[in-house]
């Protein structure tokens, strides 16, 4: 939303009402349950007419006459900026979160495949979980090998302990000792910033060899779109779209789930957090258009105090916000401990 809408304190409380009526009901909200819930001791007939001024502003409609109103995507956007307060979780909910997320694993991925598990347990909706970014993360140790004419191996070691080899294939043959000054060039920036931070610096710093170690770095670090494709994904609790009255007609659940099975669009969705560094919550047609009935909270989690990876929750259009915002933000701030600790 461009500019806010300017609405008063009483409309305000009536859109905070009709939007948890929604989210409890997926019913459209008359101004009889309003009154009720509302304590503004409002008559139904003065709440219809906040109602209307409201559907006037775009953050309510009636999907047909006689109808109650349902908020638009726009009139949830209102509420989760300007309106909603998050739902503090219970103490009890808070150890149960961390006796599960710090229990001793062998590797990263295990806490990652639980925090997926873990979220759409809690939330009753699907839950997406993305690994570190190699691109983004702090790495401990690059070396380059020669393994035949025109073939180097190239072994990573990132700060979480994860070790990765790729095989690069060169256009002219590199001797091993050009190989170890560039290892030695190497290893010195890393200990300054991630891999895609220090690229350009390095491709400067060895002008007499910038050639042979452009082409190196372009396969080591590729572009954007392709790394994507390959990026590594935990996703759980796709099944918990099933019970959401939404999504009970057959094809709109089938082309819902067809669409998480799309990794490129669910990391561009994680990608979009991580751009901005804070939690993000999408609604409807922000998600993607094949996920417009859809609502979606994204989150960073942190390693060595950059963010390598994100975390988020889809579920309808309609979810608690104010509880999976709560949920999420807490996850993620255990999980970016879990990582700095790996």
């Amino acid at each position: 939303m461009e500019a806010p809408v300017t609405i008063s304190d009483r409309n305000k409380e009536i859109l905070k009402e009709v939007v948890n009526s929604y989210i409890e009901t997926a019913e459209p909200v008359g101004s009889r349950i309003i009154a009720k819930r509302s304590s503004l001791g409002l008559s139904s007939a003065t709440i219809r007419n906040c109602m209307a001024d409201l559907e006037d502003a775009g953050l309510l409609y009636q999907p047909h006459t006689s109808a109650g109103r349902l908020p638009t995507q726009e009139g949830l956007k209102f509420f989760v900026q300007y309106i909603m307060d998050k739902e503090p979780l219970s103490w009890g909910e808070q150890v149960a979160i961390e006796k599960e997320m710090l229990q001793e694993v062998d590797a990263f991925s295990e806490i990652l495949r639980k925090t997926a598990q873990l979220l759409a347990s809690l939330t009753g909706h699907a839950a997406i979980v993305s690994a570190p970014s190699e691109l983004k993360e702090q790495l401990d140790f690059i070396e380059f090998v020669r393994i035949k004419p025109h073939m180097i191996l190239a072994v990573i070691v990132s700060a979480s302990g994860t070790v990765r080899n790729q095989l690069i294939r060169t256009g002219r043959d590199i001797a091993q000792r050009t190989l170890e000054r560039f290892n030695q060039r190497m290893n010195e920036l890393l200990r300054e910033a991630s891999l895609a931070e220090i690229r350009d610096k390095i491709i400067e710093s060895m002008e007499e060899d910038r050639r042979i170690f452009e082409n190196i770095l372009s396969q080591l670090v590729p572009e954007e779109n392709q790394r994507r494709l390959t990026g590594k994904l935990y996703i759980d609790g796709k099944l918990n779209l099933l019970d959401e009255p939404e999504f009970s007609h057959i094809p709109k659940l089938k082309g819902l789930l067809e669409a998480l099975e799309e990794k490129h669009l669910l990391l561009r969705l994680l990608d979009k957090c991580l751009a901005g560094d804070e939690m993000q919550i999408l609604i409807g047609t922000e998600v993607a258009s094949s996920m417009n009935e859809c609502g979606m909270v994204v989150a960073p989690y942190e390693g060595n105090e950059h963010p390598v990876g994100s975390l988020g929750v889809l579920g309808p259009m309609r979810m608690n916000y104010p509880r999976v915002v709560s949920l999420v933000e807490y996850i993620a701030a255990i999980l970016s401990s879990r990582c700095k600790e790996m």
